[in-house]
């Protein structure tokens, strides 16, 4: 691959990392919601001490990665004095090898770790059992070793400066609500506006439920949260994290990896039940 020119990110050059709009990641996609909330809510967190880079090929922004001190950083992550790296991503050449994006993504990740080691104590995140999203091997290469593990994702650190006090992550807070005694049927959501996929996904469940034919649509009452800062991530805790979920009366549903269609019939079927059931019970 040519020169690829890595940049400091900036109030300058945020607007063109992968998930703006314009982006490698979204302009040849039909999203939903307003993607301009993914640079609004970066350019908040450059003013909370967000720091990253940008990398561009051939001057196209390809590639970034974004880091923030550990207090406010929008992640339930504990850990003083340390940082949280948060996203990172690289958008392959077309006809690239598969592998490219995780030895781009490897090198942007390891420019954090030498930026960071000048201010930072550590290096904490979140690392998933997956082959493409956020995988754990690829932070393992890396050096981060595992803390803490729920299911699919656990903590990962890398200390940087010695002593260094181990993250963890915060205590559960969320505790979802089933109002079926009432004959609600209670969605509650959270999503943040710093995915475009979030976004989009918050924007079609809306849709659904604002498109609902009257006999459900009143039965439903929906709580969307937005998970955007600190104190969003620490309150809206559940196990294990995400900035993004969905309970129907208190069930977790994966409503972020079905189809509208079967979304809309998951819900229509469950308000017809509760409804159902609470006529059966007056």
């Amino acid at each position: 691959m040519d020169r690829i020119d890595d940049r400091t990110l900036t109030k300058e050059n945020v607007a063109e990392t992968n998930c703006c709009p314009g982006g490698l990641e979204v302009q040849h996609q039909e999203l939903k919601g307003d993607l301009a909330r993914t640079l609004t809510w970066r350019q908040e967190m450059l003013k909370q001490g967000m720091k990253g880079f940008v990398s561009y090929h051939d001057r196209v922004a390809r590639g970034f990665a974004e880091y923030m001190p550990a207090e406010t950083a929008p992640f339930p992550i504990e850990a003083p004095g340390a940082a949280v790296l948060m996203c990172y991503h690289w958008e392959p050449l077309p006809g690239a090898n598969e592998a490219e994006h995780h030895i781009q993504e490897k090198r942007l990740i390891d420019l954090v770790i030498r930026q960071a080691a000048g201010s930072f104590t550590g290096l904490a995140t979140l690392g998933w059992e997956h082959p493409d999203h956020f995988p754990i091997v690829m932070l393992e290469e890396l050096g981060f070793r595992q803390m803490e593990r729920k299911r699919e994702i656990a903590l990962m650190w890398l200390p940087l400066n010695r002593p260094a006090q181990e993250p963890r992550v915060a205590p559960t807070c969320f505790a979802a609500q089933n109002l079926s005694v009432n004959g609600i049927l209670a969605i509650e959501s959270a999503s943040s506006s710093r995915c475009p996929y979030s976004i989009h996904n918050a924007a079609r469940l809306q849709q659904i439920i604002d498109q609902l034919p009257k006999e459900y649509r009143t039965r439903v009452r929906h709580f969307p949260r937005l998970i955007d800062t600190h104190e969003d991530a620490v309150r809206w805790a559940i196990a294990p994290w995400n900035w993004e979920w969905a309970f129907v009366n208190g069930e977790e549903i994966p409503i972020f990896q079905v189809s509208s269609d079967d979304l809309r019939r998951m819900i229509i079927d469950r308000a017809a039940r509760c409804r159902q059931s609470h006529r059966s019970v007056a």
